[in-house]
């Protein structure tokens, strides 16, 4: 086997690896969504942000051994179109615990996500409600009353 290829496969295991870390991070993340709690919430994207990074980091390394392997601009496809043996059965099984945990973590990111919008939705209409009720609520002369008691200013309601 190729030393270089073996550390590109190794390289995309540790990207693998990093996903699989980021999964209970991004679980949490939605339970304090749900728990409406703050500072966990802070606590997590921090968290989550620097493992961002450390993928980043991981994928620039993959990619520059995919390179020195010669396989620089292919896809995963085009890769296992050109090895075969022992290398296509490691990168395909490679390949595979990599997109299914991509896909795992895209799910859950996508779940915290409708949740984050669909709190959000709900603190703006509570703060849209209390905006309409104060717009219905006027100070100013109100004369349409037929006694002239009450010409000076009071409380209207406008419906």
């Amino acid at each position: 086997m190729n030393p270089t290829f073996d550390e590109f496969l190794a390289a995309t295991e540790a990207c693998t690896k990093q996903i699989r870390a980021m999964l209970p991070m991004e679980q949490e993340k939605r339970q304090a969504l749900i728990s409406d709690d703050v500072p966990r919430m802070e606590k997590m994207m921090c968290e989550q942000q620097a493992a961002i990074m450390e993928l980043e980091n991981l994928d620039k390394e993959r990619a520059r051994l995919q390179g020195a392997s010669g396989f620089a601009g292919m896809t995963a496809t085009e890769i296992l179109e050109q090895v075969s043996g022992e290398q296509r059965e490691k990168f395909s099984a490679c390949l595979s615990a990599l997109r299914q945990s991509a896909d795992q973590l895209r799910l859950y990111n996508q779940k915290a996500t409708e949740l984050a919008k669909a709190s959000l939705q709900f603190w703006e209409g509570i703060g849209a409600g209390r905006d309409r009720a104060a717009s219905r609520t006027t100070y100013g002369t109100y004369k349409q009353q037929a006694s002239g008691w009450n010409e000076g200013s009071s409380l209207k309601i406008q419906i």
